[in-house]
């Protein structure tokens, strides 16, 4: 009798994912059933959580394919699950076998974690080294952003079209700044670098445009905190696989003197139509609502002059068009102009001082800037051959 109640109260969890795994690599089936089946794995997750971890690695690789869903809303159930399993406190512990002897089969695809990763677990609460994390954080969080980042490169198309609309939904879900301490982290390692400086310019847009990312932004503006300038670091050494971005994130951080010896490094880089289109980009960025501050300092000539100095440089990159129209009227708005030369008496800005105080080296940035960056001249310089090879062989 005992045994019979048992066996009544027993949920078959494996015939359940089973039945629900089935239904996502349906593709025949409605949204309505999409979203009821990630509704279910959802439910789950939260009321059996050590259970369905068990089940992680077979369903992983069906819920990042879902990402590529016609319909926004099984998109935001998918990444409600996926958010789910990367926040878990059940998915702390590496072991999830099953203990009843059953089989579940691993997923043929792995989730390569790097070494440094291993941080993760082993800390129990922590996120990323030197982030700090939400205590909800586990070992899954890490592979989650590994994996999404190999599915944005192997499938472009869903960077393009849902990459912002993706992460900003993460944003919200996790910790944002964890998301993009991890992903500048693993972009930093990335072999593809045209995948790599696109990535980067997805995320240098969604950081300074999107509302989801007010608090972290203003966390970069001050850069008070170890961990603000840690992000800060962690961030810059993955955006220069962009040039123009690297610039922007400076005119975030309030770098200004860094900025402009940047935009002196550009006179040395292969200036090509996307370059010089990015340079337009910021320009009419400069003049959004979030970059406010930026422009009011424009009225502190004698504290800012490296501000100046960096936009008369973006000026003179840019050839006769609107945003060099936009830029110049700008500029003509400045008091006192010739106040700009810095010289031996000039007080300090705020912001330098801030800079100086922070124990950034920003000498090693710009060395690390000028070598990503010859990487980058590198590749697009055998890419050009190959693409000359292969008109040679087609002309033949």
């Amino acid at each position: 009798p005992c045994s019979s109640e048992r066996i009544q109260v027993t949920l078959n969890l494996d015939g359940i994912v089973q039945v629900l795994d089935c239904h996502l690599h349906d593709t025949s089936i409605g949204m309505m059933t999409r979203i009821a089946v990630l509704k279910w794995l959802y439910h789950l997750y939260i009321k059996t959580p050590r259970k369905m971890f068990r089940h992680t690695d077979s369903l992983f690789p069906i819920l990042l394919r879902t990402l590529s869903d016609e319909s926004d809303e099984v998109i935001l159930k998918d990444l409600e699950v996926l958010a789910e399993i990367a926040s878990s406190p059940a998915g702390q512990t590496e072991d999830h076998g099953p203990s009843d002897g059953s089989d579940v089969r691993p997923s043929p695809v792995e989730l390569h974690v790097p070494a440094r990763a291993g941080q993760l677990s082993s800390s129990g609460t922590k996120g990323l080294e030197c982030s700090p994390s939400t205590p909800t954080m586990n070992s899954y969080f890490y592979k989650f952003m590994i994996n999404l980042l190999k599915r944005f490169s192997s499938e472009r198309k869903l960077l393009e079209t849902r990459g912002a609309f993706i992460i900003r939904q993460l944003c919200l879900l996790l910790n944002a700044e964890n998301i993009f301490h991890s992903m500048a982290d693993i972009l930093l390692r990335e072999e593809d670098l045209k995948f790599a400086s696109t990535m980067v310019h997805t995320l240098n847009t969604i950081l300074l445009t999107s509302s989801e990312l007010f608090q972290l932004r203003n966390q970069l503006k001050d850069l008070k905190t170890p961990e603000s300038r840690n992000l800060f670091c962690c961030l810059y050494r993955s955006w220069c696989h962009n040039p123009v971005t690297t610039v922007s994130l400076c005119f975030l951080t309030q770098n200004y003197k860094h900025a402009y010896d940047l935009i002196q490094k550009f006179g040395d880089l292969e200036v090509t139509v996307d370059f010089l289109t990015e340079v337009d980009k910021l320009v009419q960025l400069i003049e959004c609502p979030i970059f406010t501050y930026l422009r009011l300092q424009l009225l502190d000539v004698k504290n800012n002059p490296y501000l100046i100095k960096a936009l008369y440089g973006l000026l003179m990159l840019l050839p006769q068009s609107s945003a060099f129209q936009l830029l110049s009227h700008r500029l003509q708005c400045v008091p006192n102009p010739e106040l700009m030369q810095t010289t031996d008496n000039t007080k300090p800005s705020a912001g330098f001082k801030r800079a100086s105080a922070s124990n950034i080296d920003y000498t090693e940035l710009l060395q690390h800037f000028e070598k990503v960056q010859n990487k980058h001249l590198e590749a697009r310089h055998q890419r050009a051959g190959r693409a000359e090879q292969l008109d040679r062989r087609v002309v033949l």
